[in-house]
């Protein structure tokens, strides 16, 4: 069970301790805490540029379903998953609302 329980109204934000790379719509992320190397695939890079600045993952998923075909019950809990795995592997931040500084 993971220690982050996401919900659409938390705030994600690109962790800082990063080095990201576009190659063909697709990001690569090497993380400077621990040296490993990450691929996104398109749509996982899309959400990494949504959040580049502080966002709710509501708004994410508002984003997506404008950019996707895709509904809200399809796309929330895949978003939530996502962003749940880049949290435990430390490549996002929870923030307390858009614009504020990260929990630590």
């Amino acid at each position: 069970m993971s220690k982050f329980n996401l919900t659409l109204a938390a705030c994600v934000v690109q962790s800082p301790e990063l080095v990201a790379s576009t190659v063909d719509r697709q990001v690569a992320l090497m993380s400077l805490q621990n040296g490993a190397y990450y691929g996104l695939d398109p749509v996982g890079s899309r959400i990494w540029e949504l959040i580049a600045r502080p966002q709710s993952i509501a708004r994410v998923c508002a984003q997506l379903q404008q950019e996707y075909e895709i509904t809200a019950p399809q796309c929330e809990p895949q978003v939530l998953g996502f962003l749940v795995k880049l949290a435990e592997a430390d490549l996002v931040r929870v923030v307390t609302e858009p614009g504020a500084n990260s929990l630590p």
